[in-house]
């Protein structure tokens, strides 16, 4: 089962790149230009559904035991891909060479947002080429969508049985490797973010 949670997350990786790079030849927008990330990722990707209410589809209390509201889409192949929608607590998810520069995972929703990422920068920041000011992007992906163990129980519709369905947003700092995963978007490519992002993909192409 790990083994085809490492092999989900290569392909989700990769089909992202794909998209940016289809994006950037065929509407010559980057996720830098671009403040709608959900839109701009769903464009050329083969969606079979999306959702702005994740709660509205099964029940779930964040670590922090607020509700969390992500948008998110499903894909033909199985996945689901979470854009962070409301809150500010995962600003705290900081760059590695900086760590006064957070990731934005908040919403790209609209450009007005105050959590908006008004779209994604590069990684960086203190020695890009492009001159980009804005940092990256953070969204989440279940590699088998609403499947266990993320979430443990998809019927839960309330706040009596949504305990078991702690959401982790896939701790880009955790080890533990699950079904979910965080991956960073930057102003040119997808790559995974965090040390159990990064140890699954790299052990998937082994």
């Amino acid at each position: 089962q790990q083994q085809e949670f490492k092999t989900g997350l290569r392909k989700a990786v990769s089909v992202l790149n794909s998209v940016i790079t289809m994006n950037m030849a065929l509407e010559g927008e980057t996720p830098y230009d671009n403040a709608n990330l959900f839109g701009y990722l769903t464009k050329h990707m083969a969606v079979m559904g999306t959702t702005t209410s994740m709660y509205g589809k099964y029940a779930t209390i964040a670590p922090n035991n607020y509700n969390w509201d992500n948008w998110a889409f499903y894909t033909t192949d199985g996945m689901r891909f979470e854009v962070r929608h409301g809150g500010s607590e995962f600003r705290q998810f900081s760059l590695y060479e900086n760590p006064s520069i957070y990731v934005c995972s908040a919403d790209s929703i609209t450009a007005d947002n105050y959590f908006s990422c008004k779209g994604c920068g590069a990684y960086g920041l203190n020695s890009n080429t492009d001159g980009t000011t804005k940092p990256p992007c953070l969204i989440m992906v279940d590699v088998n969508g609403d499947r266990k163990p993320n979430p443990q129980n998809a019927s839960c519709k309330s706040s009596a049985c949504a305990q078991q369905n702690i959401y982790r947003y896939a701790d880009p700092q955790g080890i533990r490797l699950t079904d979910m995963f965080t991956i960073m978007i930057t102003d040119k490519s997808a790559v995974p973010y965090g040390v159990a992002s990064q140890r699954a993909m790299y052990q998937a192409q082994k």
